[in-house]
């Protein structure tokens, strides 16, 4: 059986995962924030690899974790403009070699 936790052990959760956070552990601080389904931590683990990694769809996880619609719109959006971008461009042409 999951146990469910005090609201008094998830503030000191909280608190620990933020000062993993801040030390740089990132991936130790969002564990946390998931077992506490800390919305604003998952969304700054959230905005680090979007803003400083550039890893869109790492980024887009911890915003769904954390239901963050504006972020997930944002990225959707970005993310269906390179798809599109990507369809739309046309492969060059090659000439075909010739036989003689």
């Amino acid at each position: 059986m999951e146990k469910v936790l005090t609201p008094k052990e998830r503030l000191q959760l909280i608190r620990k995962g933020n000062e993993i956070f801040n030390n740089g552990d990132v991936e130790k601080a969002a564990k946390i924030y998931t077992t506490t389904a800390y919305k604003d931590g998952l969304i700054r683990v959230g905005d680090y690899y979007y803003f400083d990694k550039k890893d869109v769809l790492k980024a887009l996880h911890y915003y769904f974790e954390a239901k963050y619609e504006k972020r997930i719109s944002e990225v959707s959006e970005r993310i269906a403009l390179v798809l599109k971008k990507w369809l739309s461009d046309k492969p060059k042409a090659h000439s075909p070699k010739s036989g003689k």
